[in-house]
């Protein structure tokens, strides 16, 4: 019988997965539909003289996909999936891979397409750890062999290749580890709801129809005191009867048993002494008035204290009870509920498992960007702090407390990380430049806000509703604008500019006055406080530099934890 629940439960879960992972493919078919011709925009400034046969590479492999995306819908999708995703994911990397070879083999930077693929890949797919080995194996094969075999090798350019494919195989034991802890959360996740509806079921069974039940057997006790008594010695609730002063009148042996307590020692006593001291407020000021003006209480849950002083999550409904218009009392009917909060409290634990593994996916997409500039140091996470401390404080203005809630501050923390996304579009020569830029650099430099919003636009568009993608491409587009419109890349001003973009402006900026960079040293606090001061309403929104001025000792102590990190 074990084994058959055991076979069951294997069945159940294999099959939820493989909807899971037709799900995700069709997702990342259309990313790959659409990302791919989109970032023909990247080649149109990073390799203009091979633009044309890129273009037709890339739209060569969105018309596959589309192809795949057929097959999918008309046949066994789920057959079918695990092979149509790595001959896409391959696909994929052989594409990038022709275009490494048109642009120098060895120290290409369109090598950067590869971890993308692979980065995407991994986090939306399903994949357990052995699926997500071969394909990383896979497209790597799939970028080196062509590379070694059809492109002109030097000392210099195998250095290059060697720091390439140390790069691609930290990712892919990154990528392994997320893949390994998913596919347990996804485990975990499955075994709680399948225990969480057993244990419903078996709730269910014991209590269809009690009040029914419990209605039914009121009506009769005149005839029998018997059948009284044995109601409520049997059943498997607790059942209580109080008077209107909340003092026990009469319970069942599964009370009594319950909380420890023989009847002569709890009978005429007040109910609250047996209800812990957290959920006393709950009884005394929300349950208890309703009930004494004659309402029914349904479904009020709180923590009583049980024998040992252990503590019970338990359920309640209660009415008042009449004989021959006569009030007897209010009779409680309390269910243990203590094992479905247990339930309940791992399932939400999972969720917010997985939710982690989600961040710690995003903030690896935008490490891409980061990754070429290697004097960033932690950049990233000072970003979001730095946005979370100026939102929570804008959160207090009034102009703000409708708008900046809970969700946004969370989301700015999250979204805040893509904003120089698009620095991916840079070319190195101009992105790792060591001295100032010529204008016609800061032109090229100046477009990473554009590549990065158009991104992350596409993106948005795959979802239903606002996400933390809406708040990530505002930032992207904006996040270089200026309060007196002076800044890029629409020069828009004032609070035209989205509040996002203006947090995460003085976030940016604070950090790279105080961060070392190879052509400048850092600048401490105070100077940069005193710069941010002097350009509000110039470069900063005036509220937001307030903000800034607010939290100043928070901005240090987030600063400091990242150096010592």
């Amino acid at each position: 019988m074990m084994e058959e629940i055991a076979l069951n439960y294997k069945d159940a879960y294999e099959q939820e997965t493989r909807n899971l992972f037709l799900q995700r493919t069709f997702i990342f078919l259309w990313l790959g539909i659409i990302f791919f011709p989109t970032f023909s925009l990247l080649d149109s400034f990073a390799a203009r003289e091979h633009f044309l046969i890129f273009l037709g590479y890339r739209l060569s492999f969105a018309f596959i996909l589309v192809l795949f995306l057929q097959i999918l819908r008309r046949i066994n999708g789920h057959r079918l999936t695990l092979s149509l995703t790595l001959s896409a994911y391959l696909l994929a990397g052989l594409t990038i891979t022709l275009m490494v070879l048109k642009t120098g083999g060895y120290a290409s930077s369109y090598y950067v397409g590869l971890l993308l693929i692979s980065v995407g890949g991994f986090a939306l797919l399903p994949l357990t750890m052995k699926q997500a080995a071969f394909a990383g194996f896979s497209l790597y094969l799939t970028y080196a062999v062509p590379v070694i075999v059809f492109s002109q090798p030097s000392s210099e350019n195998l250095k290059i290749f060697f720091c390439y494919s140390f790069f691609f195989f930290s990712f892919i034991i990154v990528s392994l580890v997320q893949c390994n802890e998913e596919t347990r959360a996804r485990i975990r996740k499955f075994n709680l709801s399948m225990n969480l509806r057993s244990l419903n079921q078996d709730l269910f069974f014991y209590t269809h129809n009690l009040e029914d039940e419990v209605v039914k057997r009121i009506k009769k006790i005149e005839e029998s005191e018997l059948r009284y008594k044995e109601l409520y010695e049997n059943i498997l609730d607790l059942i209580v009867l109080i008077d209107s002063e909340a003092k026990i009148l009469l319970a069942n042996h599964h009370f009594y048993s319950t909380i420890g307590m023989k009847p002569q020692s709890i009978v005429g006593k007040s109910l609250l002494n047996i209800i812990d001291d957290d959920s006393l407020p709950v009884v005394t000021d929300g349950m208890l008035p309703k009930l004494f003006r004659g309402e029914a209480v349904i479904d009020f849950q709180f923590i009583i204290i049980g024998q040992g002083e252990k503590l019970l999550d338990v359920e309640c409904n209660a009415r008042k009870i009449l004989k021959e218009g006569k009030e007897l009392g209010f009779q409680l009917v309390i269910r243990d509920i203590t094992g479905r909060k247990k339930m309940e409290k791992k399932l939400l634990e999972s969720y917010r498992l997985i939710d982690k593994s989600r961040t710690t996916a995003i903030l690896s997409l935008a490490k891409l960007a980061e990754f070429r500039d290697r004097d960033t140091g932690n950049h990233l996470e000072r970003i979001r702090e730095y946005s979370k401390i100026l939102a929570s404080e804008l959160a207090k203005h009034p102009a703000y407390q409708n708008y900046i809630t809970p969700e946004y501050i969370d989301d700015i923390y999250l979204s805040s990380i893509l904003h120089d996304i698009g620095k991916v579009g840079i070319p190195d020569n101009i992105l790792l430049k060591p001295g100032k830029l010529t204008p016609e650099e800061y032109e090229v430099m100046k477009c990473h806000s554009i590549y990065g919003g158009d991104a992350l636009c596409e993106s948005e568009k795959q979802t239903k509703g606002q996400s933390f993608l809406t708040i990530g491409k505002q930032i992207a587009y904006y996040h270089h604008e200026k309060w007196d419109g002076s800044g890029y890349p629409s020069g828009l001003s004032g609070k035209d500019i989205p509040l996002s973009a203006r947090i995460v402006a003085l976030a940016d900026a604070y950090d790279a006055i105080t961060s070392r960079r190879c052509y400048k040293s850092a600048t401490n606090h105070e100077q940069a406080k005193k710069i941010i001061l002097k350009d509000s309403g110039i470069h900063f929104d005036p509220d937001v530099a307030d903000a800034f001025l607010a939290r100043e000792s928070e901005f240090q102590q987030a600063r400091v934890s990242s150096l010592v990190f």
